[in-house]
């Protein structure tokens, strides 16, 4: 009985600090969000986080190692230890934001320096988790000898538990805040619910702790080993301690070169990251749990600890080759699995076991040298104090493995080095260790062959190809493992936070680069060629504003690229300076190969490039700036969200001038409706005015301004400005109608957009709504189409609404395929010349033989003849051919392309023909005319008296309903479009662009 009291209470402590590390890797993972939010960068606040949440524990584990022996039940000071860790995450979210925000609007701004702002930030980083990182470095040491004191029998196996019970919580902690908790209750919530299980925990280790104990048997001669301790117990002390705090920077080391390298092959997303970090911490707990049972049977420990270090140095080497092949395996999931929400979550479970594969074998060696380092000191009578002192030294270790990972080595030996070189230190401590028992011929064969393993082990690793092609491949959204034959790496670089190759296809002609297999950006080096659709949006972005604005003379850029934003910025002579924020230094130096097609953005006196986060840099600036555009990577990439956060868009009003104006380019590929719903909400909330344009097929650039209204565009005001015409007359972009028929929406219309696609909460910095989904959209090939679809959708809405109107009829569409507005003009205009008998037109001769202008010619050709009477299939055909021909002309043509087509139409003259049908063209004309008050009555009268034949009303009540709902927002009766919805809703089914334009007038109407 006494027995089975003894193992329950051994248990239910063991499943206490199961519970204990499920909160501290909750706090891990929510404190790198949070730091990220104050650094700037996801991977600098990895990399700090794990440095102060190591540096912390280890403060915490000497101080019980020099205070532990005093208290006299050490189960009760661990449960107030927790209490105490609860009480900080309960006040945590209101501390952040009182310290960031003091620092942002008082302490930054009056220093002078950079380097002395990276001090701040860095400092304040450090102070916001440092007091509760220490209390939890106490946790383990305290626990671990207070169980000792109650169940000395068995020093070693509860050593090996606990570092399996508290690793075990920690991936399940680190699993479920980025899966279960930042998307239920954001990062407020996850801090308040991981303080609720301190609570649990703090009671639970109270209840259990029992009496005091005021010996500490670990100091019991039954544990101290029969060889004379004399002499030699400060050397196997500093060896231990060297040892563990070795181990310590060589396992972080490989969690960081890890997560780099894993980020190329899956992509660089929370979900992933939270992953791997469970993969990593999952193998250091079954590592210990493999100890368990023999740490208190092993003869001698250290001899364990020198193979374990072989093992795990030689196991980070094999890794290179399990990740050689991620690449294909990875591409293997994208090709075959379904875009859906299930198909994701396969995605997730493919990736960790990837991570699994790659990360677990080392990380299951590397737990079991904590316990086997800790029984070694135990056994030679080092007493209670070694178990923090063992803790303290190997997180002392990971410390210095972090920032020499991240600062030294990974930016000057690159990722596979980094972790050769990681291996290699981890197998010579084994081998030290191995080599100080070498006492017989056995033994000596035994080092012999630990020795013959590493070296084999290192060479598999050194010869293990490091191919760009595929690590720049981006196979996690191509589904493709390695670039094509027609491509060819010319630069590749690891930096401190990301890896960037410069690819070029094979006849030179356009350069792009990458960010972890990302691209950024493209651009044409020839003279000649068609330029790739990123350059219209990186030129647009800087000859936007750069027309809106009077007299623009700071500009701020956050997001370097390929540079080309800055360099046509810097062709305007009235600008002064140009700021260019960038995180990445790699970034910069690899974009240099884009040569004269950005070297202004290098050479010109008046540009200044930054290595820094934007925040903070703004912050420390005391000038206002004139135009500030924002070109961040895509949403889904970990970090970059909070570019496009409702806190963002509240501090970029501050560091504008009075008349300046604020440029964000959203990328609508990879991501849905709600989502850029959610980003509209955060900034249509900070600023009075915005307009958006569409730069080619996929990109938006959102002008907004926080006084007054957005200026109209005025190309005179670039037109004389030498370098920046010819950049935009390279793109067809010469002139201010060409720019105004790129414009999408105005103010109103982004509102509506954002109240129709409210199914998201606002993207905020404490509720990282993209970081969480834009994942999942980008896995599932989504794109925002409502928003693409605008300048091409069938409806006049558009131009009714006075955002744009159709393509003067003095342009020509641009060749360059860039804008598919441009295509459908072309089209529509081809078309228009059939219907007129002008089939010799340049528009009709232009386009592809009888394939873009039939519906043209099919609408002339189901035309009856008139002198017989219409019969109701001949009725059905004309009607679907008009349908089909309204559609790709009637928003495309503006009123002097309508003539002979739907004003006056030539292709159909006949007395005789059907009411119904007369009626319909008068709409039809009445639409053509842009004739509003027209638009209304026809249309109204159309829908009050709707056709007999059942085609012809299934194929223009939606049209009917699209001109009377656009006439009567034109004349700004809100009320009656709402209205039109209750009268006509139920009794018109509309699909496509005219479904999308009554949900978002709608929207729109309930301003």
């Amino acid at each position: 009985m006494i027995i089975l009291q003894k193992n329950t209470i051994r248990l239910s402590l063991l499943f206490v600090f199961v519970l204990s590390g499920f909160a501290g890797l909750i706090y891990q993972s929510i404190w790198t969000h949070y730091l990220g939010l104050f650094l700037g960068h996801a991977a600098y606040a990895q990399a700090l986080v794990l440095a102060i949440f190591m540096g912390g524990m280890a403060l915490g584990a000497v101080s019980v190692a020099r205070m532990g022996l005093q208290w006299r039940n050490l189960i009760k000071v661990y449960a107030a230890i927790e209490l105490v860790i609860g009480v900080f995450g309960l006040v945590f979210h209101w501390i952040f934001n009182t310290i960031a925000a003091f620092s942002y609007d008082v302490i930054i701004p009056l220093l002078g320096s950079s380097l002395s702002i990276d001090l701040l930030r860095w400092s304040v980083a450090a102070a916001l988790i440092l007091p509760q990182t220490v209390l939890l470095g106490m946790t383990f040491p305290l626990m671990s000898a207070g169980l000792i004191r109650k169940f000395p029998e068995g020093a070693g196996g509860l050593l090996g538990g606990l570092y399996f019970a508290n690793s075990i919580g920690a991936a399940a902690g680190a699993l479920i805040a980025v899966f279960a908790l930042v998307p239920w209750v954001g990062l407020p919530g996850a801090m308040i619910f991981a303080s609720a299980f301190n609570f649990l925990v703090a009671i639970l280790a109270w209840l259990l702790a029992g009496k005091d104990q005021t010996k500490a048997p670990v100091s019991n001669a039954s544990l101290i080993s029969k060889a004379d301790q004399n002499g030699r117990k400060s050397r196997l002390i500093r060896s231990v301690l060297w040892g563990t705090a070795i181990s310590g920077a060589a396992s972080f080391t490989y969690e960081i070169v890890w997560i780099r390298m894993l980020s190329m092959a899956v992509g660089s997303t929370m979900h992933a990251f939270e992953l791997m970090l469970a993969s990593f911490i999952g193998g250091i707990a079954f590592g210990g749990l493999w100890v368990r049972k023999r740490a208190d049977t092993v003869d001698q420990p250290l001899k364990l600890v020198g193979w374990m270090q072989v093992f795990m140095g030689s196991a980070a080497l094999i890794s290179l080759i399990v990740y050689g092949n991620s690449f294909e395996w990875v591409g293997w999931l994208i090709q075959s699995l379904a875009r859906t929400d299930e198909g994701y979550a396969l995605f997730n479970i493919g990736t960790a076991v990837i991570a699994i594969a790659i990360m677990l074998p080392a990380a299951f060696f590397a737990g079991t040298t904590l316990p086997l380092f800790t029984v070694a000191l135990l056994r030679d009578g080092a007493g209670e104090g070694a178990i923090g002192k063992v803790y303290a030294a190997n997180t002392i270790g990971s410390i210095a493995g972090v920032f020499i990972a991240i600062h030294l080595l990974i930016p000057i030996v690159g990722l596979k080095l980094t972790l050769c070189i990681a291996a290699l230190v981890d197998i010579a401590v084994g081998l030290l260790f191995l080599r100080a028992f070498v006492s017989d011929r056995r033994s000596l064969r035994g080092f012999g062959l630990a020795a013959a393993l590493s070296v084999f082990f290192l060479v598999i690793g050194l010869r293990v190809p490091f191919d760009a092609m595929r690590l720049a491949s981006g196979v996690f959204r191509s589904g493709n493992s390695q670039l094509t034959n027609e491509d060819n790496i010319v630069f590749y670089r690891d930096g401190k936070t990301a890896s960037v190759a410069v690819i070029a296809n094979r006849d030179a002609k356009t350069l792009r680069i990458a960010t972890n297999g990302k691209v950024d950006a493209a651009v044409l080096m020839s003279d000649h060629g068609i330029p790739p659709h990123d350059e219209p949006t990186m030129v647009m972005a800087a000859a936007l504003p750069l027309a809106i604005v009077d007299q623009p003379k700071n500009v701020g850029v956050i997001g370097f690229g390929s540079g080309l934003t800055s360099h046509t910025l810097l062709g305007d002579t009235r600008i002064q300076k140009v700021d260019t924020i960038e995180i990445e230094k790699v970034m910069v130096d690899g974009a240099k190969l884009f040569g004269k097609r950005v070297e202004r953005a290098y050479s010109d006196p008046r540009s200044t490039i930054v290595i820094d986060d934007a925040k903070a840099f703004f912050s420390g600036q005391k000038t206002k700036y004139d135009i500030i555009i924002s070109e961040p990577s895509n949403p889904w990439i970990s970090g970059v969200g909070a570019l496009f956060s409702e806190e963002f868009y509240k501090f970029i009003p501050r560091h504008l001038s009075d008349n300046g104006v604020f440029v964000q380019w959203v990328q609508l590929y990879e991501i849905n409706e709600s989502l850029v719903g959610s980003i509209l909400r955060g900034l249509t909330s900070s600023f009075s005015d915005y307009q958006a344009w569409l730069s080619n097929g996929s990109d938006l650039l959102i002008i907004a301004t926080p006084k007054g209204k957005v200026p109209p565009v005025d190309f005179s005001k670039i037109q004389d400005g030498g370098h920046l015409f010819t950049e935009l007359q390279t793109l067809n972009i010469a002139s201010s109608d060409q720019i105004a028929f790129r414009r999408v929406a105005d103010a109103r219309m982004l509102r509506g957009f954002a109240r129709l696609y409210d199914q998201l909460r606002t993207n905020s910095d404490f509720y990282p709504v993209l970081g969480l989904n834009a994942p999942r959209t980008r896995f599932k090939h989504q794109n925002a189409d409502h928003l693409l679809e605008l300048p091409h959708q069938p409806t006049l809405m558009l131009e009714m609404l006075g955002v744009r109107a159709a393509m003067p009829s003095k342009l020509e569409p641009s060749n360059l395929n860039h804008f598919p507005a441009e295509l459908v003009t072309k089209r529509a205009r081809a078309i228009g010349a059939i219907l007129r008998g002008e089939e010799e037109n340049h528009q009709v001769a232009g386009l592809q033989p009888g394939r873009s202008t039939a519906p043209g010619l099919l609408l002339k050709s189901a035309v009856p003849y008139c002198g017989k009477p219409w019969t109701k299939q001949q009725i059905y055909v004309l009607a679907s051919r008009m349908r089909e021909v309204v559609d790709l002309t009637m928003a495309f043509l503006a009123p002097e392309h309508m003539k002979g087509v739907w004003i006056a139409p030539q292709w159909i003259d006949c007395a005789s023909m059907p009411d119904e049908i007369k009626r319909t063209l008068k709409l039809l004309e009445a639409m053509a005319s842009r004739d509003t008050r027209k638009m209304e009555t026809t249309a109204r009268e159309w829908l009050d008296n709707r056709p007999h034949n059942a085609v012809l009303d299934e194929e223009f009540a939606p049209v009917a309903y699209s001109a009377m709902s656009l006439a009567l927002a034109q004349q700004e009766k809100w009320e009656d479009v709402a209205a039109m919805e209750d009268q006509y809703g139920t009794k018109v089914k509309s699909t496509g662009g005219y479904q999308r334009q009554r949900w978002l007038l709608n929207a729109m109407a309930f301003e």
